[in-house]
C-alpha cells in the first residue's frame, strides 16, 4: 500500500552486540535457520517469498533492487532489535521490533496505513536535534564513531537526542570528550530534564560526542 503522489522512505536498524556480515539478496529462510544475529526480510507475508538478510548493525543505504516498498514481513534473530522509519535519515513515524513479524499489515504507520510494503532502507546509531521533542536541524552518529567536535553550528545548541536500538550515547560538555559528561541509553525528547549541574541543565551544553 502507497500514499500517492509520495516519495516513500524508510530507515531500518537492526542492531545487536556483534557487527559483522553482508547483505544476502534472495536468501531462502530454511538457509537462516542457524543465524544468531541479524534480520532477514520477506517480500511476502509468513517469511514467503525472495528474501534478503543483514547482520547485526550493519548498514544498508537502499535494499536491494526489486525489495523496496516491498518487505511484507520481519524474521529476526538472536537479540536483534530492528527499528523502522517512515522517512529517510531516521525521520517519520517510527517501529520498534524485537520478534518475528508475519505480516507487516497488523502495524498501522498511521491511521488506515500499515507498515507493508514501506522499507527502503537499513542504518543505525543516534541523532541529535536543535530543538526539544527531535524537532529541527539534526546530525546523526553512526554505531561506534567519535565526534571530537560537534558540526558547525550544533555547538552548544543540541536539545534532544533520539537512539536507535542497543546503541549507547555520552554526551561531553566541552570538545575532545572533556568537563561534565552524560551517558544516553534511551530517547531524551528534552535534556532540560538533566542537570549538568545544580541549577544548569544539558540542555545547549553538548560540545562532543561518542556512540557505542
Amino acid at each position: 500500500m502507497k500514499l500517492a503522489n509520495q516519495l516513500l522512505w524508510v530507515v531500518l536498524i537492526a542492531t545487536a552486540f556483534m557487527w559483522s556480515g553482508r547483505v544476502s539478496a534472495q536468501d531462502r529462510d530454511y538457509g537462516n535457520r542457524d543465524r544468531r544475529s541479524g534480520a532477514c526480510f520477506f517480500k511476502d507475508a509468513d517469511f514467503r517469498g525472495e528474501s534478503f538478510c543483514a547482520d547485526a548493525g550493519q548498514r544498508v543505504s537502499q535494499v536491494p533492487e526489486g525489495f523496496r516498498d516491498r518487505i511484507s514481513s520481519v524474521r529476526i534473530f538472536g537479540r536483534t532489535e530492528v527499528t523502522v522509519y517512515q522517512d529517510r535519515n531516521f525521520g517519520g513515524p517510527s517501529l520498534r521490533l524485537r520478534d518475528d513479524v508475519a505480516n507487516l499489515q497488523s502495524y498501522q504507520v498511521s491511521p488506515g496505513h500499515s507498515w507493508n510494503d514501506r522499507i527502503s532502507s537499513i542504518d543505525g546509531g543516534a541523532c541529535f536535534y536543535k530543538e526539544a521533542n527531535f524537532q529541527g536541524e539534526r546530525f546523526c552518529v553512526d554505531k561506534g564513531e567519535r565526534v571530537y567536535n560537534v558540526p558547525t553550528g550544533f555547538g552548544d545548541r543540541i536539545s534532544s537526542v533520539r537512539i536507535f536500538g542497543r546503541t549507547e550515547v555520552t554526551l561531553y560538555q566541552d570538545t575532545n570528550f572533556g568537563g561534565h559528561n552524560l551517558r544516553l541509553r534511551n530517547d531524551v525528547n528534552n535534556l532540560q530534564s538533566y542537570q549538568v549541574a545544580p541549577g544548569h541543565s544539558w540542555n545547549d551544553r553538548v560540545s562532543s560526542i561518542k556512540v557505542y
